[in-house]
């Protein structure tokens, strides 16, 4: 993992006790799938009781897996993994890997996780202050992580 997501993982603590408002898939015009998540995570580094709007994209995706029911809000118990594994980045969504806190593994992904998405570009957003709305953002509202 780069120092900038180990960075953000740390600022967020995985975004542990954070909210899933989304979480799919989408084609953009380069036409390979992608998966976004978006999520309320509370910033800890911050001065003030302060909870960000928190977008993942995941771009050229090989494998998805969702299996959450609907209709109803989803709290993050486990947190955020984000690990690259070969040359295939992960985002799980509060997946238990044991004694590992993150898994090590695309087979381990898939035979534990319930909400991943896996691919070759990461891409994080992070949109300060969760009250925001998101379905009109400008460009200066919003800043690339990394």
């Amino acid at each position: 993992m780069t120092d900038i997501k180990a960075k953000f993982m740390t600022e967020y603590h995985n975004l542990d006790d954070g909210l899933v408002l989304s979480f799919g898939f989408f084609y953009p015009a380069s036409g390979n799938l992608s998966v976004q998540g978006l999520f309320y995570a509370k910033n800890h580094l911050a001065s003030s009781e302060r909870w960000d709007t928190i977008k993942i994209i995941v771009e050229d995706v090989v494998n998805l897996k969702i299996l959450w029911k609907g209709n109803q809000a989803h709290s993050i118990c486990t947190g955020v993994h984000l690990v690259k594994i070969d040359d295939l980045w992960c985002l799980d969504v509060d997946g238990i890997y044991g004694d590992v806190e993150a898994p090590t593994s695309i087979a381990e992904i898939q035979n534990f996780g319930d909400c991943y998405a896996t691919g070759k570009q990461l891409n994080i957003y992070i949109i300060p202050d969760c009250r925001t709305d998101l379905h009109n953002l400008t460009p200066g509202q919003y800043s690339l992580y990394l």
